[in-house]
């Protein structure tokens, strides 16, 4: 089968389309023939070896395994012995390792069940990004749509603030926080700024152009997906007991598992507040609560633009620009 490959750590130019076995389902796990695949920051993050810590993961001098590729959507092939919410044929989608490949072998947990008018470009957009999504909005304390008896006063609605509005992970969490009844401030360029609205946010400001800094604290929860604020200045945007979710760094610089050491040790300025880091957690659960919501039309996939698998260097370049509209995808079947 063919499969992109990196033997050394390094940049796009280090990738290279080679034949390798097909690999044999193990305890728990399913192969599924990858139909699309997409990229995300830490598929290049694992490509470059950066930070160094990836390097303690991967391997040192050079990667162990040298297949790359996490987001996939395609056909359930084999399953292994233990598996029971799977069988051959089925449409799936979800993340593992090896994904820019025509076949990956994938834990059941990292797999649900993909909607019949779900495209499997789109399904393929639904995996690490969409998963950080929904956990940084659930981190704020928004896991459920509103309801209201009529008794009372109508409380008002939670004030959420997302940076990158536009972005694999924005995209979704500005979807989801709309869903589940929050006003919804979208940060984002300036050509961008007609998607965040038709996604639900309620503004939308140029993150180049417009302060974000108005003196008021007001916002219940802000998620960056950029890292491109300093977290002093998000703080202080807080209501007393906000939470600001961060996601990712400028151009790339550290990811969450170094974020969350950062986080700790600057805890202490937030006094009720709340710094999380993000690092999407495989969940069986939550990637099925996405497969209903986009099943349901109540979110969507932002397919920027897709790549065949032979332009996968370019679609990591287009990736590492920072200048993404929702997701890259990657076609893997023909």
């Amino acid at each position: 089968m063919k499969a992109v490959v990196a033997r050394r750590y390094g940049g796009p130019e280090t990738l290279q389309i080679v034949d390798v076995s097909l690999p044999e389902p193990g305890e728990g796990q399913v192969r599924v023939r990858i139909a699309a695949s997409s990229v995300n920051p830490l598929d290049w993050h694992e490509l470059r070896g950066t930070p160094h810590l990836v390097r303690l993961a991967r391997g040192m001098p050079q990667p162990k395994d040298p297949s790359l590729g996490s987001d996939l959507a395609g056909t359930v092939e084999a399953v292994g012995p233990g598996v029971t919410r799977f069988a051959v044929g089925d449409e799936v989608f979800g993340y593992g390792t090896g994904a820019w490949a025509e076949h990956a072998v994938v834990a059941e947990k990292g797999l649900a069940h993909r909607p019949d008018s779900v495209s499997v470009e789109e399904a393929a957009g639904l995996g690490i990004a969409a998963v950080t999504a929904l956990q940084a909005i659930r981190r704020g304390g928004l896991d459920a749509p509103r309801t209201w008896d009529g008794a009372g006063v109508e409380p008002m609605p939670p004030r959420v603030m997302i940076i990158g509005a536009t972005g694999g992970v924005g995209s979704i969490a500005t979807q989801l926080a709309t869903h589940f009844g929050a006003h919804v401030t979208a940060v984002t360029s300036a050509g961008n700024r007609e998607l965040a609205l038709r996604l639900g946010a309620e503004e939308a400001l140029d993150y180049a152009a417009d302060p974000l800094d108005d003196g008021l604290a007001r916002y219940d929860l802000i998620v960056e997906t950029g890292g491109s604020r300093p977290t002093r200045e998000l703080a202080r945007l807080l209501t007393p007991h906000g939470v600001l979710a961060v996601v990712g760094a400028p151009r790339g610089d550290w990811i969450a598992p170094v974020a969350s050491v950062v986080g700790r040790a600057v805890a202490n300025r937030f006094t009720r507040k709340t710094l999380a880091s993000i690092l999407a957690r495989r969940d069986a659960d939550d990637l099925a609560t996405l497969a209903t919501l986009v099943g349901e039309g109540a979110i969507r996939v932002v397919v920027g633009e897709v790549y065949p698998l032979e332009r996968i260097a370019d679609a990591v370049r287009h990736s590492e620009s920072g200048h993404v509209r929702g997701k890259l995808i990657v076609r893997i079947a023909r």
